[in-house]
């Protein structure tokens, strides 16, 4: 009789230990669920429609992804994209993403060894690329189909007449392909530029410096982007870059005078100009042999409305230099504000 109670209890516990075996022997097969792999695809899938994937880590659930490297005179930045995925519940997952602005700030060294490593910092978040990869996340995940990216609409469907009519009419020409790229070059420009102006009032040079060479890269031909980084690297006192962005700012305009809206613009904040006006005043009585330092300063006369002073001091770098492509671009400029 005792027999008889003790064998349901043992033939109980010999399931539950053949299950726990068993389930074991699922996760050593197939240690990730398969919601967990959708979602860690999913993730893969919309950031591979802006960036590159770079890495994947299955084990702890992170996508990276990077944009094609791009540099100036001065510097290499990219924009890099990490997704995450985490459970917010049992079997159901969440993605977070986060997109930053870096810029590669290794030096060699002065002591003649060897190359150094890249040395990547992140200098801002990309917020508004972002909120796009999230937007479209969701749309997949919703079953709904991503919207097109603006500049690029749909094309209509065609409609074919059964009688055509003898003379028909001709169709409105469509907007060009170069066309369509250059308004959009022209959108990302005023983008990155308003970014900038925001950096820079508040002081925060690297990610303005970041903001206003994208959008020298995305319209180089739009002089006031290079005016304004040249802005950003007289505060940085990199005064031989800053002369330098002048000379392509120059070369931009191509003749071609700064609108008021423009100059207004290069002249906030005023404390902050004022500020670099006397500094720079400083470092050219100490070093006159430092003309990009003299060519600089004439600059910041023009944007702290010293008109005569910015003249006397360009006719001297002019009688100096007449070939000097940005002393005569900002030479035209005071006479264009002086009349």
């Amino acid at each position: 009789m005792v027999a008889k109670r003790l064998v349901l209890p043992v033939l109980v516990l010999a399931l539950v230990g053949c299950e726990r075996i068993f389930q074991r022997t699922v996760r050593v097969l197939d240690p990730y669920p398969k919601s967990y792999m959708e979602t860690l695809e999913l993730a893969k899938k919309v950031l591979a429609r802006h960036f590159t994937i770079t890495g994947v880590d299955k084990a702890h659930g992170v996508v990276e992804a990077s944009s094609l490297v791009r540099a100036n005179m001065f510097t290499k930045y990219r924009t890099r994209a990490v997704a995450r995925v985490f459970e917010i519940a049992r079997g159901t997952y969440d993605i977070q993403v986060r997109v930053t602005n870096e810029l590669e700030v290794s030096e060699p060294s002065l002591l003649g060894r060897g190359q150094p490593g890249y040395d990547w910092r992140a200098v801002g978040f990309d917020h508004v690329m972002e909120a796009t990869l999230m937007a479209e996340l969701e749309a997949e995940r919703s079953g709904k189909v991503a919207e097109a990216a603006p500049g690029r609409p749909k094309a209509p469907a065609r409609h074919r007449d059964v009688i055509k009519p003898k003379a028909p009419a001709r169709p409105a020409k469509p907007a060009t392909s170069s066309e369509g790229r250059r308004s959009r070059k022209e959108a990302l420009f005023e983008q990155y530029a308003a970014l900038g102006d925001l950096y820079f009032r508040r002081g925060e040079f690297d990610k303005a410096l970041l903001e206003y060479q994208r959008a020298t890269v995305a319209c180089p031909q739009r002089a006031f982007g290079h005016l304004a980084l040249a802005g950003v690297w007289a505060a940085l006192s990199r005064y031989d870059a800053a002369a330098a962005a002048l000379r392509q700012g120059a070369v931009a305009a191509d003749g071609r005078r700064l609108t008021a809206e423009e100059l207004a613009r290069l002249r906030r904040p005023a404390a902050m100009i004022r500020e670099r006006l006397l500094l720079l005043k400083g470092w050219c009585k100490q070093r006159p042999e430092d003309r990009d330092a003299r060519l600089v300063l004439a600059y910041y006369c023009l944007l702290a409305n010293e008109p005569e002073e910015a003249q006397s001091r360009l006719a001297e770098l002019i009688k100096q230099s007449p070939d000097d492509v940005a002393a005569r671009f900002l030479a035209a400029q005071v006479a264009a504000a002086r009349s």
